[in-house]
């Protein structure tokens, strides 16, 4: 990868762990705009925190060169679960949200592959 491509990726990661550590933050803090989107989607009242925490431990993955790829494999996870609750609950406007984020976390994921954390023999299997 290219220098200019490299810092490009890193600003990703960097407004990505920001974005993620909002987002968690509000979730763990229980403000009640959260907690009545996911009561009146339905999920139970434990869920805001559970995905605050995966949220912020992401964001914290993102900033750490071997875990980036990771990480970003996980938030897609969580980005997956938020787009198929707009979308159910037909709230397409916010759709396109998690859409863009889930892409620029696949940039991550292809470009910081997960798979070095584990040593150079999982990236000859590939």
């Amino acid at each position: 990868m290219s220098k200019y491509g490299n810092i490009a990726l890193w600003v990703i990661q960097i407004m990505a762990a920001l974005l993620f550590l909002l987002q968690g933050g509000q979730k763990l803090l229980g403000m009640p705009e959260v907690a009545e989107n996911f009561a009146r989607w339905g999920y139970p009242d434990f869920m805001p925190y559970l995905i605050g925490i995966f949220e912020i431990l992401g964001a914290i993955g993102l900033l750490i060169p071997r875990m980036a790829g990771l990480a970003a494999v996980g938030l897609i996870i969580i980005m997956i679960g938020a787009l198929y609750t707009h979308v159910t609950h037909g709230e397409f406007g916010m759709a396109p949200i998690p859409l863009i984020v889930i892409v620029l976390l696949g940039l991550v994921v292809y470009n910081r592959n997960p798979l070095r954390m584990f040593g150079s023999a999982a990236e000859t299997t590939l």
